[in-house]
C-alpha cells in the first residue's frame, strides 16, 4: 500500500489499538487445543531489515507512532506476537547477522567486528535446515563476505550493495564475478525475486525457509520515488535530547552525534536522496540540528514505507496460495538505531535504541494474535526458534534455547533473567565495551576507554530502566545502588564465563585480534 493509502489508514490507527487491548485469550486457546496435526513442519518466512529500529514501528508505541508507515508490519503483530524485549548480542551488521544463523555469541563464530566473515564451513540453521528436507533460500543482503552455503539458492548483494538497480550475486553463478544489475529500487526488487523463487516452488512437497533480508533502512536511507512527498508538510517531534545530549554518552565519549550526519548532508549532498539540506553550515547550531532532524527521519521513514508495502505483498501472496496457516512469518531487523536520542545516528552502543532488535512473529493456531512477550529474547536464539519448529535437534554448538514455549505463553521457569552484551569494535568515538541488562537494570563497562588512558572506576555506567528508560541518568557513583553494583558485576563475570567469553577485557591481545 503505498504513501497515500497510509495517509488515510492512520486514522485506523485507534481502532487497532482498541481491538489490541480485547484478551485474545479464548480464540487463542480454542485454536491451540485443536490445530490439526500438519503432514509437514510449517513453512519459515524470515524478512529482516537492516537498522529499522522499534521507533519506527507503529506497534511498539514511541514517540514517532503517528507518523510511522508500518500497516502490514502492524497487521503481523496484530496476528501475532510482538517481542518487547528481543535484544542484539553485539550492535552492528556483520556479528548480528552471523549471530542470527549460527546461534552463538561473536567471539564464537567470529565475526566480531563490521570486517567479520562467516566461514563457509561454519555450521548454522540452514544448512541443518537442508540437510533435514527444507528447500532453502537467501534473496537481499548478506554481508558475510563468503559465498553463502546451505541454501538452495541465494541471490546476494555484496557488501551493502545499491539502493537504485542492485547487483546481485546468484547461485550457479562466479562468486567473484561482476554480478547481475536489476533495474529498480532494491526493496522493489529483494521482493520481485523472493517471490519468483516461492512461485517457482510452487508445488514442492518440501518445506521451506525463505531468508528475505532487506538492505533498506540503512544510511543513505533512499527510497523510491512514489514516496517522495511522504510526510513532506509534517512537522516530526525530536527526541528531548537532541540539541544537547543530557545523557552519559555525551559526556564520555563523542559517539556519531548528529552534528556529524549535517555536515555529511552539506559536504556530500549527492550521496543522500532529494530534498537537499536547504540551510549552510554557518547556521546556528540548534537551526542547522533541527533541519538535519527533519530531513533525516523523513527520509528514513520513506524508506521504512516502501519495506512495509512490499511485507504486505509477501503476506498476500501467502494467503493467495493458502500458506497462511503453515507458515510462520518473521519480521525484525539486524539491530536497532538511534533516532536523534541521546544526539546520536548509528547504532553499536549497549544503548536500548541501539541494541533492541524489534521483531513480530505470526503463525496461527499456535502464537496468540495481539500478544505481547515480554521475557528477554536474543539474537542468539532465533536458529533454535527455527529448529524447534521445524523438529530438528538443537546442536550443543548453539548458545541460545528457542523461545517456541515462551511465544505459547508457556515461559520455561528457567529462562534468562539477564543477557551478556559485547561490542568489539573499538574507536575513541565509540570504544568497545561489554555489560548484563536485566528486566530493570543495565550495567555497561567501556573498557576501550580504560585502553585510552582512562580510569577504570570512571568507565562505568548503571542505569535504572524503571525510573529512567531513556538511560539519561548514571547510578554507577550513586551509594543507593552500590550493592546493586556488586552483584551485577559477578552475575556479568558468571555470565562471561558461561558464554565462553573469558578473555580479560583488559588484555592487550584483545586489541590484536
Amino acid at each position: 500500500m503505498y504513501y497515500k493509502q497510509w495517509l488515510v489508514n492512520m486514522n485506523r490507527r485507534k481502532f487497532l489499538e482498541l481491538s489490541l487491548s480485547a484478551a485474545p485469550s479464548a480464540v487463542f486457546l480454542h485454536t491451540l487445543n485443536c490445530r490439526k496435526a500438519e503432514s509437514r513442519p510449517p513453512n519459515i518466512l524470515f524478512i529482516m531489515a537492516d537498522d529499522h529500529t522499534s521507533q519506527a514501528w507503529g506497534c511498539y508505541g514511541s514517540r514517532l507512532q503517528p507518523y510511522t508507515p508500518t500497516e502490514n508490519i502492524d497487521r503481523l503483530r496484530s496476528e501475532g506476537a510482538l517481542l518487547q524485549n528481543c535484544f542484539c548480542t553485539n550492535s552492528i551488521c556483520v556479528p548480528s547477522r552471523a549471530t542470527i544463523l549460527t546461534g552463538q555469541y561473536s567471539h564464537i563464530h567470529g565475526a566480531k567486528r563490521l570486517d567479520g566473515r562467516l566461514v563457509p564451513e561454519r555450521k548454522h540453521v540452514a544448512k541443518l535446515l537442508r540437510e533435514n528436507g527444507y528447500e532453502t533460500a537467501v534473496i537481499g543482503k548478506w554481508h558475510l563476505k563468503e559465498r553463502p552455503e546451505g541454501f538452495d539458492y541465494y541471490s546476494v548483494l555484496r557488501r551493502q550493495g545499491r539502493y537504485h538497480d542492485p547487483v546481485f550475486y546468484q547461485a550457479g553463478k562466479d562468486w567473484q564475478g561482476e554480478g547481475i544489475e536489476v533495474k529498480g529500487h532494491s526493496t522493489d526488487v529483494i521482493t520481485d525475486q523472493s517471490l519468483q523463487w516461492l512461485q517457482q516452488r510452487k508445488n514442492s512437497s518440501s518445506p521451506f525457509c525463505l531468508m528475505c533480508h532487506f538492505k533498506a533502512v540503512h544510511e543513505p536511507f533512499y527510497s523510491h520515488d512514489r514516496y517522495r512527498d511522504l510526510l513532506a508538510n509534517v512537522h516530526i517531534p525530536e527526541p528531548q535530547d537532541l540539541y544537547r545530549p543530557s545523557s552519559p554518552v555525551g559526556k564520555r565519549f563523542e559517539g556519531w552525534p548528529l552534528q556529524i550526519l549535517a555536515q555529511r548532508y552539506l559536504n556530500n549532498p549527492e550521496r543522500y536522496p532529494p530534498p537537499r539540506l536547504s540551510i549552510t553550515d554557518k547556521a546556528d547550531e540548534k537551526t542547522l540540528l533541527k533541519a538535519t532532524y527533519q530531513k533525516f527521519i523523513k527520509d528514513y521513514l520513506r524508506a521504512v514505507a516502501g519495506i512495509d508495502d512490499n511485507i504486505g505483498r509477501l503476506l498476500d501472496y501467502l494467503d493467495e496460495n493458502n500458506l497462511r496457516e503453515n507458515t510462520v512469518v518473521i519480521y525484525t531487523s539486524d539491530q536497532g538505531y538511534f533516532l536523534g536520542e541521546h544526539n546520536l545516528f548509528d547504532k553499536r552502543f549497549m544503548l536500548e535504541q541501539s541494541m533492541r532488535m524489534p521483531f513480530v512473529i505470526r503463525y496461527p493456531g499456535e502464537i496468540a494474535a495481539g500478544s505481547t512477550i515480554g521475557d528477554i529474547i536474543l539474537n542468539i536464539d532465533f536458529a533454535g526458534l527455527f529448529l524447534d519448529y521445524a523438529g530438528i535437534h538443537i546442536p550443543d554448538s548453539m548458545q541460545g534455547s528457542s523461545f517456541r514455549q515462551n511465544l505459547q505463553g508457556r515461559s520455561p521457569k528457567n529462562w534468562r533473567q539477564a543477557m551478556y552484551y559485547h561490542y568489539w569494535m573499538h574507536q575513541p568515538e565509540r570504544p568497545a565495551h561489554y555489560g548484563i541488562r536485566t528486566q530493570r537494570y543495565k550495567l555497561i563497562y567501556y573498557y576501550g576507554l580504560v585502553q585510552m588512558g582512562h580510569s577504570p572506576e570512571r568507565c562505568w555506567e548503571l542505569y535504572d530502566l524503571r525510573t529512567d528508560p531513556n538511560e539519561l541518568e548514571n547510578q554507577y557513583d550513586n551509594p543507593d545502588y552500590r550493592h546493586l553494583v556488586a552483584k551485577l558485576k559477578r552475575d556479568l563475570e558468571t555470565l562471561r564465563q558461561q558464554f565462553n567469553d573469558t578473555r580479560d577485557p583488559l588484555d592487550p591481545e584483545l586489541w590484536s585480534e
